[in-house]
């Protein structure tokens, strides 16, 4: 099998590549660089990888069209960050950045790439009436990255109609592990624990989110791929742990006895999220259970973030969470 990647240097996809490369799948990445990752740097370098660059987002480009003409599937897992503040600049930067980028990948794919694999995200669900979310509940994405996220599972839905490609939207949930250095919960107070300071607590705490190791993710997109899946599938662990309970599970985790610091100013701002996925289909049709539990997961995790702070290269950012 040949895949043609995007997103193959960031944390979900660096761990997707090596699923990849050691499944024996040829693996042409394809965006402005090979990303963050220096596991995905070395692939590239040592010729395991090929990597085609370019800046103008999935323009017109003989390279591109040349590894596309080869390739059985694509493997979208790439997404740029927006820069700005407000909501309608954020919007108009998913537009430019990810969605229109998306439709011209596929439009120069045409009806030769016979499989396509989505990187989704269950925000598009937004606050859902009912827990846990099934696939078929209705849509209702409240940020520009939730919209973006649905616009493009619309668009891949819509081409591969046209083209006859076989399409699976993976919906992840909350992803964390090793490498996830962006300022989410579970970074947030594994940092701070660390640190010797107290965890910031956004609201009263109870929120609930359903977290899925990033091994267990980059299984499933393997999964989907081999199967040739065709539909849209939620990819998670069906349990739902509240942000107070995530707290003390990591400052535990860590030998910290810390207590929570709330920011409850935050809780009168926004309402509480409950966002907990069913997942019979992904079992039924992918065969897939996520495998690794949230206390080995942070382990884990927590243990990298050691390994980075004694190398003297501590991971950057921090925010409430």
């Amino acid at each position: 099998m040949r895949v043609v990647l995007t997103g193959g240097g960031g944390f979900i996809g660096s761990y997707v590549l090596a699923r990849l490369v050691g499944a024996g799948i040829g693996v042409t990445l394809v965006g402005a660089s090979t990303g963050k990752s220096r596991y995905t740097a070395s692939l590239v370098a040592a010729g395991d990888v090929r990597f085609v660059r370019f800046d103008d987002p999935f323009r017109e480009h003989d390279a591109l069209r040349a590894a596309l003409a080869d390739a059985d599937a694509l493997v979208l897992l790439g997404y740029v960050m927006p820069t700005a503040s407000s909501v309608a600049d954020r919007l108009l930067e998913e537009f430019d950045r990810n969605i229109e980028p998306t439709v011209r990948l596929l439009r120069l794919a045409g009806e030769r790439v016979r499989q396509v694999v989505f990187a989704s995200s269950v925000s598009v669900y937004g606050s859902p009436l009912r827990v846990p979310v099934r696939e078929s509940d209705t849509l209702s994405p409240a940020t520009p990255y939730a919209i973006a996220k649905v616009a493009c599972e619309q668009a891949i839905g819509l081409i591969g109609a046209a083209t006859g490609a076989r399409c699976a939207i993976l919906r992840y949930s909350t992803v964390y592990g090793p490498g996830e250095i962006v300022p989410r919960a579970i970074p947030n107070f594994i940092r701070a624990a660390l640190a010797g300071q107290r965890p910031n607590i956004r609201g009263d705490g109870l929120d609930e989110h359903d977290y899925v190791h990033v091994t267990d993710v980059a299984d499933a997109t393997l999964t989907a791929l081999r199967r040739k899946a065709h539909g849209v599938y939620n990819i998670g662990t069906g349990i739902g742990t509240t942000t107070c309970d995530l707290a003390r599970l990591v400052f535990e985790l860590a030998s910290s006895r810390a207590a929570p610091v709330f920011d409850i100013s935050a809780s009168v701002a926004r309402p509480r999220t409950h966002l907990v996925c069913d997942t019979q289909v992904s079992r039924a049709e992918l065969g897939f259970a996520a495998r690794r539990s949230l206390p080995e997961g942070i382990s884990e995790e927590i243990g990298w973030f050691r390994s980075q702070l004694g190398s003297g290269t501590p991971p950057a950012g921090r925010r409430a969470a």
